[in-house]
C-alpha cells in the first residue's frame, strides 16, 4: 500500500521539511523494517524481462540500461536497437537497469504517486535494479527535480557532495567536493534536492525507486478549448 507523504519525512516534519530541506538539504530517514515490499518485487522485474518486445519499440515503461562506459543505452530514444540476447548480457555482466515511467506499472506504485502530488505537481517514478555487488551505475550527476528514493532491497552506499548544479553557473561534477557516505538498507528513504550532486556504489544486488517531481507550473487561467461556435 502507498505511504502518507507526512509518515514518510517522519521524524522530520511537513515545517521543518519545508523550511529547512526543501531545495536545499538532503536527509534520510532510516527504518528497521522493509517497509516498500509491495511497492516492486524481483518476481516484477523479472515479468517485465521477459516480455516478448523487450528488445524493441513498444509500449512498456521504457528499460534503461548504464553501458560499461557509464553512458546509458535507452529502449525509446537511443537509435539502436538491442536484441533481447545483448540486453540480458548486459544484466549478467553487471549493468544497472532502469525503468522509467513505472508510475504505472501497480496500484501501490501510482497510488504512492499520488501521494506526492499532494504536494508537488505531477511526478514520475523510475526504477533502479542491480543485481550484483559493484554494479555499474551512473556517474557522478545531478537531477533537474527533487527526488525521494525509497530502498526496497539491499544496500546502497551513497556519496553526497557539497555543490549543486546551478552553484558558480553550472558547477562542474567533477569538481565536487564529497559532503557525506551513508549506507541505504532496505526500508530507508533519501530525499534528494534537484540540482544536488551524488553517485551510488552498490554493496549487493538492489532495488531502488525514485520518485521525482517538478514544481507545479503557475497557473495561467483556464483555456477555452471548445472555443468555435457550431
Amino acid at each position: 500500500m502507498s505511504i502518507p507523504f507526512e509518515e514518510l519525512i517522519r521524524p522530520v516534519g511537513m515545517d521543518n521539511f519545508l523550511n529547512k530541506y526543501k531545495g536545499k538539504r538532503h536527509f534520510v530517514v532510516k527504518s528497521d523494517k522493509p517497509r516498500f515490499n509491495k511497492h516492486f518485487s524481483w518476481e516484477e522485474f523479472d515479468n517485465y524481462l521477459n516480455q516478448v518486445n523487450i528488445g524493441s519499440w513498444d509500449r512498456t515503461p521504457q528499460l534503461q540500461v548504464v553501458l560499461p562506459d557509464g553512458n546509458k543505452w535507452c529502449k525509446k530514444k537511443s537509435p539502436e536497437k538491442k536484441s533481447r540476447e545483448e540486453i540480458y548480457k548486459l544484466w549478467k555482466g553487471g549493468s544497472s537497469f532502469i525503468l522509467t515511467l513505472s508510475e504505472f506499472l501497480n496500484e501501490t506504485m501510482w497510488k504512492q504517486c499520488q501521494e506526492f502530488e499532494k504536494f508537488y505537481g505531477i511526478g514520475q517514478a523510475n526504477i533502479y535494479c542491480s543485481n550484483q555487488k559493484d554494479a555499474k551505475c551512473f556517474p557522478i550527476h545531478a537531477d533537474s527535480t527533487d527526488n525521494f528514493l525509497f530502498h526496497v532491497s539491499g544496500t546502497v552506499r551513497w556519496y553526497m557532495y557539497n555543490e549543486f548544479s546551478v552553484d558558480k553557473g553550472h558547477y562542474r561534477p567533477q569538481d565536487a567536493t564529497l559532503e557525506e557516505v551513508f549506507d541505504l538498507n532496505e526500508g530507508d528513504m533519501l530525499y534528494i534536492p534537484k540540482g544536488k550532486y551524488h553517485r551510488v556504489d552498490t554493496l549487493s544486488p538492489r532495488i531502488s525507486i525514485s520518485f521525482h517531481f517538478h514544481e507545479p507550473p503557475a497557473y495561467n487561467g483556464r483555456n477555452d478549448w471548445y472555443d468555435w461556435k457550431p
